[in-house]
């Protein structure tokens, strides 16, 4: 299969972030050699105001059909690929895609995500050192994650992540034949490290370049 629909995969891709693994905000820096334009990007990502806030939380209530038009939307393309088969899915993990998802979560459970509820996130989130990328990746062996490597480039510069959330997990059974397994990561890298202004790229490492997927990242474009 060359790619498969993410909408099956909301619950998981939920809980395949350190931002749901923990409520403890990180002391927040700012780089001073990081240009206006970058800071306001950042900023209109991280900082966002009730009505956005009370947007993202609908795009949740209106179920799955709802949320996994937004994942699509915000999904991050494909530029280059070696793999031609099992490349993962991506989104950035920001605070409107994160309260959107936790939003879906609790409608789908009758339960009322508040704006308050938001808030709360998206301190902890605008409050990180981190910039977080949720993916669902594919493999043919039950412990395939633990080979894999996901870095950020940006022009010459090459991060690699600080962590990659549920890298040293089992996989699960993805459902199909091939491939027979699936699992949620996020790889984390420095924030300050970034220039939000210009574009990057996310690079995933199933069997080193040679077996890889190279993905746009626009930071302009994302909610």
């Amino acid at each position: 299969m060359k790619r498969v629909v993410g909408s099956v995969f909301v619950a998981t891709l939920l809980f395949a972030s350190p931002a749901f693994a923990t409520s403890q905000p990180q002391v927040k820096t700012v780089s001073s050699n990081q240009s206006q334009e970058s800071k306001t990007i950042k900023n209109n990502i991280f900082n966002l105001s009730d009505q956005q806030m009370k947007n993202a939380i609908l795009i949740g209530n209106g179920g799955l059909n709802s949320i996994s038009k937004f994942q699509v939307s915000q999904r991050l393309p494909i530029i280059n690929d070696t793999m031609n088969r099992w490349q993962p899915t991506v989104n950035v993990t920001t605070p409107y895609y994160s309260i959107a998802l936790r939003s879906y979560s609790s409608s789908s459970n009758y339960e009322q995500y508040t704006l308050a509820d938001a808030k709360k996130l998206s301190r902890i989130l605008s409050s990180s050192n981190e910039l977080s990328f949720s993916l669902r990746a594919f493999g043919n062996k039950i412990d395939f994650a633990k080979n894999i490597n996901i870095v950020f480039k940006q022009g010459e510069k090459v991060l690699q992540p600080t962590d990659i959330y549920g890298k040293n997990e089992l996989a699960s059974d993805s459902g199909f034949n091939s491939p027979p397994y699936t699992i949620g990561l996020s790889p984390s890298f420095d924030i300050n490290k970034i220039d939000f202004s210009k574009p990057a790229e996310l690079i995933y490492l199933y069997a080193g370049k040679e077996l890889s997927v190279t993905y746009k990242v626009d930071f302009s474009k994302i909610k």
